[in-house]
This record gives C-alpha cells, structure tokens and sequence, in this order.
C-alpha cells in the first residue's frame, strides 16, 4: 500500500493521468520553464526574465523611519497574505535595528501593514502604527526553564479562512536558547496583531546526513513553508548546513523539503529523505565556489511549486551583487520534492540571475544593494502582472556599525503574468495531452504557428498567432480547440518565428 500511494502521487503531483497522457487542468498556466511539456525540439532557445523594478530599485515603496531611535535600521521581507474578514492584503515585516553593544530584546520586531489593492500600502489598518511581535520580554520567555530566547528569526505566516477564532496561524523561530528549547514555534492570532505562541514545531540540529563525507545538519532557522491550495497541505523549505564549518569558507547551507498537514504539530524529520538543494561550493553548474543556498521560498504557480532561491556569497563581489550580500535565483519543481535552478540566461545576459542587487549603498543608502529576504506567499495577481515584493538593506554584511545591513526597505518589482521563461526561438511538440476545458489562449507575443499534431506525429490543422496577449485565443479555421483535438492522444506543435516569444499556454 505504502509503494503504491507514493507512485500515485508521483503520477497527481507531475499532471500525468495514470493512462500516461499529461493532464492539462483547466485555467491553470502550463510554462515552459522547463523540459516536463516538451516531448520533442529543434533549435529551441529560451529566456529568464527578470522582474521590472519599481524605480529601478534605488528606493524602496515602504521603509522605516525613526524606529530605532539614534540607531539605523531597516526592514526585512515576511509574508504576505489576503485576510477575508477585513477583505484587505496584510504584509507582515521584519525591522531590524543596528547591531550595537547593548543591544536591547526588541532590535527585531515584526510590523504589520495593510492594504485595499496590494500596491498602496499604510501601517496597521489606519496608518497607525502597528508593531504586532514581540511587544515585550515575556514574549521570549520560557517559565519552565526560566530562560528567555534573546531574538526572533525567519517567520512565515498563513492565513486560515476556515478557522473564524483563529485564522492566522504561522512559524517564528526563537533564537538563542540553548539547544532544547531554541528552533520553530507554532504562532496562532485572532486579528494579526496579538499572538500566542504554542508547541515547538521544529527543533534546532536533530537531523543529520552525510553528503559526500561532509557532515550536514538541521533544521535552522531560514525554514520556511508554503500551502498548496489544490491538496490543502503544506510544503516545508528547511535549512540545513554543514556541521564543519569552521575554518571553512562555505558554510554550504542547503535546502531539505517535505510535505506535512498541520502547522500546530511537531515535524517528524526522520520522514526527510535527503537534502536536495545543496549547493557545489566550486564553480560548477551556474554556481561560484561562495555560493551558499541561504533560503528557498516556496509558493504553488498551478500545479508546478516555483521559489526565490536566495544566494549568500562571502567572497568577491559579483558584477549583480556586492561581497556579503544576497540575490535572487529562479527554481522549480514538479512534485515540490525536486528542485532545479531554472538555468537560462537573463534579459541582462547573465546566467540564471532572476532579480539582482544594485550596487550597494546607492542613491544613499536607499537602494537594494544589500541583503535580500524573501516576502513568503509569492507574487500578487495585480492588473495583468505579477508584483513581486521582497526586502533589501541598501549596505551588506561587510559593512561596519552602524551601516551593516541597513537602508533600503520593502522593494517591488512586476513581471508579466506566466513570463518568467519565454522561448524565443525554435519548434517543440508536447506530449500527447488529456485537456479539461474546450478553448487554449495562449500568453506570447508575435508571429508564433499553433499546430494539432495526432498520434502518428501529423499535423491536423494549424494556425498563426501575431499579437501581444497574454491571452491569445487560439481558433483552427475559426473553431476550438476541441473541434479537431482527439483527448489523450494530440499533442500541441509550437512554432517560434524571429522576434516571438511562447510564455505560456492554457486551457478554459
């Protein structure tokens, strides 16, 4: 029973219906990020595209003003997610204040912000502010033990729309507190604002693998997660690295991802079968030899699970990022479980970049040139476009006090919607596909042939496609889709011509 729940769940998870057809879902975006819809090719070249940043990120939407008092401070990516009740979008952050000698418990806090249309955003609900967690010492302290943790770390949030007492529920690590109590704790809140901490979810280095003769272990405190709305269950992205690290100089933290039902209940991580992002710590597959996989943040793009993959590198600076600063790769996965960088080069030429720094301290200390983090929840759907938000200081880790890690703020940036891979040359052939729905639109610009090719490999009949659309209605001599297509066994057969790019297909 155990072998066969897992191959049918291999077979859900990578579209594919037991009779061996792909299953195209309706209104769901089939990209071509990767190989997975193309059965056959010729001459195929693709493009990563990078998100358009608002003001070219030289300042930031949202940053922090006098927070800290005399001391810097600047503020970290959290979450994003739509409360039904208040039918608003809730952005929560991180400020973080400067590193000094007496440094206080509330140097990192957690600000909530809200907004009516995901672009325009004010602190609280009414431009109050709203510094939800933590609001004093107790909040870091542990009766049992008499001890308090000293900060908080990485957090993720979810909101539950199920639960009217309690719909926000969510993970903050808690931070130096000695082994036993330090790691991931389950956060529920009725409003957003005031919360209770539960059980620890996630212990702090308990699980540990060996990775070619290098000691790994985990879980640390950049694990995150992300819900998929198709099965109801959540994907954990967790930290590992290695134990040997002194001396080192990668400290090669990696990247560990599950499935799990509920976020108030320990994680067993005996059911992790292997790391499976682990950086190569030499220059080898897109990779430098500082390269280190800090975080992974995971969100479902229909039934295929795509993530920032947040690189730190401590050595020389990079032409797109400062020493001691991190970026943005792209990645993706079919089953959630199995990752791959998306490995094509940029719209700047560089390979697989997907949102770069700007050069560290700019316009001031406003830009984001430094130390990326990550908004859990993905992008918004806004007008046509994918909005991008994540976190930027405008200076590194490198910097002395008190710049170190400051300026800049929350950031946005805007990506058409299903672009993030355009091909831009070349012929592919689908699988055969199994379709729900009767009309295929497909996202591209310019000359681009659509063709319906039957099982013995012939083409049925064709059509040209010219516009700029990302939803290009695709008729055959002026009917559907469905007028000519034979279920499980046509394919699709995709021509790009010269300046046209295929982003994306879908059926409704």
């Amino acid at each position: 029973m155990p072998a066969l729940y897992c191959i049918i769940i291999f077979a859900i998870s990578f579209n594919y219906s037991l009779a061996g057809a792909v299953v195209i879902h309706k209104d769901e975006p089939q990209l071509f990020i990767d190989d997975f819809l193309i059965e056959s090719s010729d001459g195929l070249r693709r493009t990563l595209h990078e998100p358009t940043k608002d003001h070219g990120g030289n300042r930031p939407v949202i940053e922090l003003v006098d927070e800290f008092g005399e001391n810097n401070g600047s503020l970290q990516a959290a979450t994003i997610l739509f409360d039904s009740k208040l039918g608003k979008y809730v952005m929560f952050t991180t400020g973080y204040g400067s590193k000094v000698d007496d440094r206080k418990w509330d140097f990192l806090r957690i600000y909530r912000y809200t907004s009516s249309d995901g672009m325009n955003w004010i602190r609280g609900d009414n431009g109050e502010a709203d510094w939800v967690f933590p609001r004093s010492p107790e909040d870091y302290y542990d009766p049992a033990s008499d001890t308090y943790a000293t900060n908080l770390d990485a957090h993720t949030f979810y909101y539950d729309a199920n639960d009217p007492e309690f719909p926000y529920k969510g993970w903050i690590w808690f931070a130096n507190w000695g082994d036993e109590r330090e790691g991931m704790y389950y956060m529920r809140s009725h409003d957003g604002r005031h919360w209770e901490r539960g059980i620890k979810v996630l212990p702090y280095i308990t699980r540990h693998f060996d990775h070619n003769g290098i000691p790994m272990a985990g879980t640390g405190d950049m694990s995150l997660f992300g819900h998929d709305p198709v099965t109801g269950r959540f994907l954990a992205s967790l930290r590992f690295y290695r134990l040997d690290y002194e001396g080192k100089k990668n400290g090669m933290r990696s990247r560990g991802f599950m499935y799990f039902d509920r976020l108030d209940e320990p994680i067993d991580l005996d059911l992790l079968p292997e790391l499976n992002l682990i950086p190569p710590a030499r220059d080898f597959g897109g990779d430098l030899p500082d390269d280190e996989y800090y975080s992974v943040n995971v969100w479902p793009y229909g039934r295929l699970w795509l993530g920032e993959l947040r690189l730190y590198h401590s050595g020389d600076p990079y032409p797109y990022s400062a020493a001691d600063c991190t970026f943005f790769k792209l990645v993706s996965s079919r089953d959630g479980l199995h990752w791959k960088k998306v490995p094509y080069v940029n719209t700047s030429g560089i390979p697989e970049v997907f949102i770069p720094n700007g050069p560290e301290g700019g316009n001031n200390g406003r830009n984001d040139g430094g130390y990326f983090t990550e908004m859990r929840g993905g992008p918004l759907t806004i007008n046509n476009e994918l909005i991008f938000y994540y976190g930027s200081s405008s200076f590194g880790k490198k910097k002395p006090n008190p710049n170190r890690l400051m300026g800049g703020g929350i950031f946005r940036a805007r990506l058409r919607i299903d672009g993030f891979v355009s091909i831009d040359a070349g012929t592919l052939t689908t699988p055969s596909l199994k379709i729900e729905g009767e009309n295929l639109y497909v996202n591209s610009v310019g000359n681009i042939e659509v063709s319906i090719i039957n099982e013995k490999g012939q083409r049925i009949v064709k059509t040209k496609l010219k516009d700029d659309n990302i939803r290009n209605h695709v008729l055959f001599k002026g009917h559907k889709l469905t007028h000519y297509w034979t279920n499980g066994k046509s394919k699709l057969q995709f021509k790009i011509t010269k300046n046209a790019q295929l982003y994306a297909f879908r059926v409704e």
